[in-house]
């Protein structure tokens, strides 16, 4: 695995954080294609999927999944740089590109205001946020999450009796669309909205049919025709 220099890593989220905009790319209702991707590990072998919903009928367009090695071990406060770089690279290998991306993990509500969902968006330059099943770093009022007094996300409630979800874009989107495309979604009795619970429920499919801790082969792409 990669020698990690912390200071590099936070020099560099410093830098990404600094080149988001939280204004909307793109309206609600000019949206087409969104994907849903997640990332699960097994001691090094990381297994990084990808789905592609129609928006309108939420209906699955695409599925993906990236087997390769972990570049870096978990480390608290920069699972971007251990998750990005498979999520990038699966992303130049859709067929549809999607118009927003969803990811499992944080956005703008992150201690350095640079989650897995803004790596993700500055890299790309495409729409993204994150869901979260915890927050991290900032208050909760109401339903809205706070830092420095600015709303940076939202706190959902997506099924009854269950714990919310914390959602903060990433890039290029603003709070309130992003609110919306989860709401959108969600298709009961599932938590995540549907492009997150389906990639989420495909990453762990295919590291169980690995059944190995460590993966020796060249990085692969599959794609599930649907």
């Amino acid at each position: 695995m990669l020698q990690v220099n912390i200071g590099a890593l936070k020099e560099r989220q410093t830098e990404l954080a600094k080149s988001v905009s939280f204004q909307d790319k793109i309206i609600f209702d000019a949206i087409r294609y969104v994907a849903g991707f997640s990332v699960s590990f097994r001691g090094s072998t990381c297994v990084c999927s990808a789905v592609v919903f129609d928006f309108k009928t939420l209906k699955i367009v695409e599925k993906k999944f990236l087997v390769t090695k972990a570049d870096m071990n978990y480390l608290s406060g920069f699972e971007a740089f251990r998750e990005g770089p498979p999520i990038c690279q699966l992303y130049y290998d859709l067929e549809y590109e999607p118009d927003v991306i969803m990811v499992s993990g944080h956005g703008a509500a992150h201690p350095f205001a640079c989650g897995l969902a803004t790596f993700v968006g500055v890299e790309l330059g495409k729409p993204t946020f994150g869901a979260a099943k915890n927050l991290i770093f900032g208050e909760e009022k109401d339903d809205t999450i706070i830092i420095d007094g600015q709303a940076y996300g939202k706190v959902i409630k997506t099924r009854e009796y269950a714990n919310p979800l914390y959602i903060s874009p990433g890039n290029l989107i603003s709070v309130e669309t992003v609110a919306e495309i989860v709401r959108k979604c969600v298709i009961p009795p599932h938590k995540l909205p549907e492009p997150l619970h389906v990639a989420h429920r495909q990453a762990k499919k295919v590291l169980d049919e690995q059944k190995v801790d460590a993966v020796e082969h060249e990085k692969e792409v599959v794609q599930e025709h649907e």
